[in-house]
């Protein structure tokens, strides 16, 4: 596989990830671009419009599995939100994709980050209005967000399950599970 670097290489590459094409993430990670004067606006606003479109394909398919999946239960909507961080973890790679920008990939994962939360705030309103395992819909609500996954870490395990065991806090006792 060719590294990408020409801004021609780079706009086919985005138009196939705003298709589904999610094997072109290995070549933005391995690719690289250099911003000039001439480029460096048409090649935001392209990694913009694929980031755009995958978002909004991310929240239809969300949105969706709220109509058709009526919840019944807590495991129901555990399943939907353990499809919904799957399907977030290609952003979350696309936003951190080391072939882009330095400057740009913070702005991206800013969006990116404000829009879970939004998510998030959203849904917990909604699971406020109901009467019936609030409780336990709203502790399935706060698993939900972004995580990454890295060499330490087990593939989709969440950060705050992984922590440096090595760190004794400031009461000298370390809580081990």
């Amino acid at each position: 596989m060719a590294t990408i670097v020409t801004y021609a290489e780079w706009v086919a590459v985005l138009e196939k990830f705003s298709n589904g094409d999610d094997t072109v993430l290995t070549q933005m990670e391995q690719g690289s671009f250099s911003l000039d004067a001439g480029t460096a606006q048409r090649f935001y606003t392209k990694v913009e419009e694929a980031y755009k479109t995958r978002k909004k394909g991310w929240l239809e398919r969300f949105n969706r599995s709220f109509q058709f999946q009526k919840m019944k239960s807590e495991n129901e909507l555990e399943i939907i939100f353990r499809d919904a961080k799957t399907n977030l973890s290609t952003l979350l790679k696309f936003v951190s994709a080391a072939g882009l920008p330095e400057e740009l990939r913070k702005v991206l994962r800013k969006d990116l980050e404000d829009f879970v939360l939004e998510i998030k705030k959203s849904l917990k309103d909604d699971i406020s209005k109901r009467q019936q395992h609030k409780e336990k819909m709203l502790l399935l609500l706060n698993s939900f967000g972004l995580y990454e996954t890295s060499a330490n870490n087990p593939a989709g395990a969440s950060p705050q399950h992984y922590t440096n065991t090595n760190t004794i806090p400031p009461t000298g006792r370390k809580i081990i599970f």
